[in-house]
């Protein structure tokens, strides 16, 4: 852990945080969150050859919360088409195993892991920022003709530590009735980044692509594996910055960026990954609850 030095008058409070923060997870004492129950079990059902569509919507249908916001996202401008869906089994019908499973992922993660009191208005902005690198992500596989649904879920999880970082903040805060200001805040989310991202890899079990782009992808070329992945999760990151906060980012700049050249993306394709941000807004609008 490094912080900045600070002639804040809570500088004492922000190391005693982060010393909290610190001590907690080197000692166990403080718990990760675990990962979703149903975004668990997708992921043991999409990656077993043996599984159906049955078995998701049974899944599915196991949380009614979850249910209702995947029938409302399949009805959605981003993911419906034709006649409205009325059930689970239509919404299987029409977008498959893959696609209804990224959704109920996406339900999942954002329910449990994307909260921390206080911080609401931060968690709203890194789900938004996680759906759109998500959504790039596919973007980009489909460029590469990749894995789609393995992308998605590298954008989707990429920054999993912020959220995750501001529950335990918060708790700290409480317990420790503790005022911080936005920056110390993230001063410490930033300082802890690294090791809550490893910590919740090992914790959840990501498979091991989601493993590697989670903790490689800022510095895919030393990433131990999947490199290209981590390059394409740097990318969906890169454009979900750009779409959440286009004042800030010039595209021509993005455009240029040497990860492209790295996944051997001709101009072209890099300026229609650039023309997708209104359908990728439609997949945050649609997801985001």
């Amino acid at each position: 852990m490094s912080l900045d030095p600070t002639t804040s008058s809570s500088a004492s409070a922000k190391v005693a945080i982060a010393q909290a923060l610190e001590e907690g997870l080197n000692s166990s004492e403080i718990e990760l969150p675990i990962m979703p129950r149903v975004a668990n079990k997708v992921f043991t059902l999409t990656n077993d050859p043996n599984s159906d569509v049955s078995d998701l919507s049974k899944l599915i249908h196991s949380d009614q919360s979850i249910a209702s916001h995947v029938l409302r996202i399949a009805n959605s401008a981003a993911y419906g088409s034709g006649d409205q869906i009325v059930s689970l089994k239509q919404a299987v019908a029409r977008l498959g195993m893959n696609l209804l499973g990224e959704i109920a992922i996406a339900v999942s993660i954002q329910s449990d892991i994307f909260k921390a009191s206080g911080f609401e208005a931060e968690i709203s902005r890194l789900l938004k920022h996680a759906l759109a690198a998500a959504a790039y992500g596919k973007e980009i596989a489909r460029k590469r003709r990749r894995n789609v649904e393995g992308q998605f879920l590298c954008g989707l999880l990429h920054s999993i530590s912020h959220p995750i970082s501001l529950q335990l903040i918060s708790k700290l805060l409480d317990e420790k009735e503790i005022e911080l200001n936005e920056d110390e805040v993230q001063e410490i989310v930033k300082a802890f980044n690294s090791k809550i991202s490893i910590l919740v890899a090992k914790k959840w079990k990501l498979p091991k692509q989601l493993q590697v782009t989670t903790i490689f992808y800022p510095k895919y070329r030393e990433a131990p594996s999947f490199k290209d992945e981590s390059a394409a999760t740097y990318l969906s990151r890169i454009l979900a910055n750009w779409l959440m906060d286009p004042a800030s980012y010039d595209a021509t700049e993005i455009a240029q960026d040497p990860a492209f050249e790295y996944l051997n993306f001709y101009p072209d394709d890099v300026q229609d990954l650039l023309d997708k941000r209104d359908e990728v807004k439609e997949v945050v609008s649609a997801i985001a609850v």
